[in-house]
């Protein structure tokens, strides 16, 4: 046994023998043959032996392998099947940011690089990636034992030839012994559902990324439209102020393709507050400000690329097998499942060994174990129970609804995105056709002077719609 706990509970070696000797005078008190050396020693031997199971079982509850850089691994594995791009937390983000700003501001901002940029910038993105270090936290703090329990009393005796009596406890949790295991699975279950959210919170990231970067293409087309308007209504504002002042149109026939003109200019203004703004939305999923929101989009809409969808039963399927928002509800069911086995009623026993020494006023010691509980007659985990029970019926129903959602948007975007591909082709196919051979022979109408300016002008204008 180490010295202190030789010290702290039996005294010193010189000490220990005179003790010895003052146990026989429970001789006359217990009415045998009194306390025997033998019976000391061997008592001495067995709670040596339980001091030092104690210390070793505090010594292995701190010990856990996992950490949260290996629950950062399970996440970049997670999103290796499901995106390209690659994941970077704590070492060589920096390295990687620098590098892609300098390819964006020489090359310009694909949809490719938008997406990585933001893998390795969104600062919120990286402030999720705390959880898991928090979850980490948990499961290092499930693992470890209650702190031990020290206690001390000294009372006087009211007459001098008697000595002081003093009493030194010392215990520990010993229902902890079978709690560490049931916390921490808990909390590895925990820390499941933790490393489901953080993929979906990338996926969820990507797909922004993607919709703010189509928007700011789609803006600047939309843009260079307007600007074309502009520049039509502008011809026609012009020739029309022109035959005005020389008689040939009324002054309402002109002021008419002059508000026209004013028209064309706002709308051209409030596209281009739109295209800021839209550009202002991707700088914040990038994590840009200053000089580096300064790039320019660069990449065609694929819009012709026809994706080979599967039956709307096979995407519901696979949206409910690898959806991760959905994983996460799974995990969270599990994690609350295991949580529940921790409001058993034993587990209200708080039960509790130690070893217990105390000095008599006779002036001779008396040590031995010491065994203190909780009897869980009242409370027994009634209401815990019936609170996790809750949960886990709760957690289900939501799973349950995130199915029916998932189900829908799957089978929503698979409709909608066919009914718009078809439109596309429309217009691409006939009415766009249709529109040249419209323009073309309104310019060969005008050539002979059978049609107008202003209905060629309108012509150009329908077109450019």
């Amino acid at each position: 046994m180490p010295n202190v706990f030789q010290k702290l509970f039996f005294g010193n070696t010189a000490a220990s023998d005179l003790q010895l000797e003052k146990l026989a005078m429970c001789k006359h008190m217990a009415g045998g043959d009194g306390c025997k050396e033998e019976d000391v020693s061997a008592a001495r031997n067995q709670i040596s032996k339980c001091v030092r199971y104690i210390l070793l079982a505090v010594v292995l509850s701190g010990c856990s392998v996992r950490s949260s850089d290996t629950s950062f691994e399970t996440v970049q594995e997670m999103m290796g099947q499901r995106i390209p791009e690659t994941l970077a937390w704590r070492s060589g983000v920096e390295e990687m940011k620098n590098q892609f700003l300098m390819e964006i501001q020489h090359e310009g901002l694909s949809v490719e690089k938008a997406i990585q940029l933001a893998l390795v910038s969104n600062p919120d993105l990286f402030a999720y990636y705390e959880n898991l270090e928090m979850g980490y936290a948990d499961l290092l703090e499930a693992g470890l034992m209650q702190n031990p329990f020290f206690s001390t009393s000294v009372r006087f005796p009211s007459q001098s030839r008697y000595h002081l009596n003093t009493l030194f406890d010392a215990a520990m949790s010993f229902l902890d012994l079978f709690l560490i295991p049931l916390r921490k699975r808990a909390a590895e279950a925990e820390i499941q559902v933790i490393e489901a959210e953080v993929g979906q919170r990338v996926l969820d990231l990507v797909k922004e990324v993607q919709i703010g970067w189509l928007e700011v293409k789609a803006q600047e087309l939309l843009l260079e439209q307007e600007k074309r308007r502009v520049d039509l209504r502008e011809i026609a504002a012009g020739l029309t102020s022109l035959q005005q002042r020389a008689g040939n149109i009324s002054i309402l026939n002109a002021r008419g393709y002059e508000i026209g003109f004013e028209e064309a200019k706002e709308r051209l203004k409030g596209v281009a507050a739109d295209l800021q703004m839209a550009r202002e939305k991707v700088n914040r999923l990038l994590g840009l400000f200053g000089k580096e929101a300064m790039w320019h989009v660069v990449g065609e809409i694929d819009w012709k690329s026809d994706p080979d969808l599967p039956e709307c039963t096979e995407i519901e399927r696979a949206a409910l097998e690898n959806r991760l928002d959905i994983e996460a509800l799974r995990r969270k069911t599990c994690a609350i499942a295991r949580q529940a086995k921790l409001k058993e009623w034993w587990t209200y026993s708080n039960l509790q060994l130690g070893v217990s020494s105390e000095m008599q006023p006779e002036g001779f010691t008396t040590t031995g174990p010491a065994i203190a509980l909780q009897v869980p007659i009242f409370n027994y985990g009634q209401g815990e129970k019936k609170r996790f029970h809750a949960r886990l019926e709760q957690a289900q129903k939501k799973l349950l609804a995130k199915a029916v959602h998932a189900c829908s948007e799957v089978r929503e975007f698979a409709k909608i995105s066919q009914q718009y591909r078809c439109q596309l082709n429309d217009w691409e196919e006939r009415i766009l056709p249709d529109l040249d051979l419209q323009l073309v022979s309104g310019q060969e109408h005008y050539n002979v002077m059978t049609l107008g300016p202003y209905a060629l002008i309108d012509m150009l204008d329908e077109k450019i719609q």
